[in-house]
């Protein structure tokens, strides 16, 4: 994969279509039609519109979008429908061969399902939301899981893999200004030397250097450097009082982990 890419064009593929399996549960939920849901699907003129607005109206309340490849859909979810307005589901075979169609019949589907179209007016109620949600989870993957399914509970139909790529992008650079936001008023100019003391090679090797070190026996001589770390970390650096109640556990856990993994060189560059 290309720097700065975490989906292959495989995961890209499989997020655009549909899953390769449905629950039963899943099938009577999404895929049933009852009451206001068979009126709307009945107004449709022609079974192949019927059958392919109805999948589509299935497609946004179980997975949130509706995938182009409509024939595509699981056999059990296109079964259950014919079954209910007695079509046959190869019928989606013929379905709005033109595109001008299938765009209205999105708009109709949208508006039944009282789902709002993916865009800034959308989103600027949710920023405040997906920046919590990149505090908390910074695993690109994990987080895009995350705000895939927001947009489902707030019923905003989601969009390309693409933009919600560039969701995440943005989601995690403003987590990371929020982290020092968060964390400033701590870091005081004294503070700040002394934690870029802990980068000055001395002898051969930095305090973070030696900070950072695991032990490599179980001796009195090991346990005792270990005991030194933390009376250093408390008494030169004030590492007790420092606050981090502010940040999510998660965000958190992230810091001790950068701070154990990265390079004391990038971690001069930054």
């Amino acid at each position: 994969m290309p720097p700065g890419r975490f989906l292959s064009d495989a995961e890209i593929q499989r997020l655009e279509g549909w899953p390769e399996s449905i629950e039963r549960r899943e099938v009577v939920r999404f895929f049933s039609l009852a009451g206001e849901d068979l009126a709307f699907v009945r107004a449709q003129r022609g079974a192949a519109n019927q059958l392919g607005i109805a999948l589509q109206l299935g497609a946004v309340r179980w997975l949130g979008f509706v995938p182009e490849d409509l024939p595509g859909a699981p056999p059990e979810a296109l079964a259950a429908l014919g079954a209910a307005l007695d079509v046959q589901p190869r019928a989606i075979f013929d379905y709005a061969v033109r595109a001008p169609t299938r765009v209205e019949h999105r708009l109709l589907v949208r508006a039944h399902a009282g789902c709002r179209p993916f865009g800034e007016r959308a989103l600027d109620g949710l920023r405040a939301r997906l920046i919590e949600e990149a505090l908390e989870h910074e695993r690109p993957s994990l987080l895009l899981a995350r705000i895939c399914e927001l947009l489902r509970r707030e019923r905003i139909e989601r969009p390309s893999i693409d933009r919600l790529v560039r969701l995440v992008g943005w989601a995690r650079e403003r987590a990371h200004e929020q982290t020092f936001q968060r964390l400033a008023p701590q870091l005081t100019d004294p503070i700040r030397a002394k934690l870029d003391e802990l980068l000055v090679t001395n002898g051969g090797q930095c305090q973070h250097a030696w900070l950072r070190s695991r032990p490599t026996s179980v001796s009195a001589r090991a346990l005792r450097r270990e005991l030194d770390k933390r009376a250093f970390l408390l008494g030169k650096l004030a590492a007790d009082r420092f606050d981090l109640s502010s940040l999510p556990p998660n965000r958190r856990a992230w810091l001790a982990q950068t701070g154990r993994q990265q390079t004391n060189q990038r971690r001069s560059r930054g």
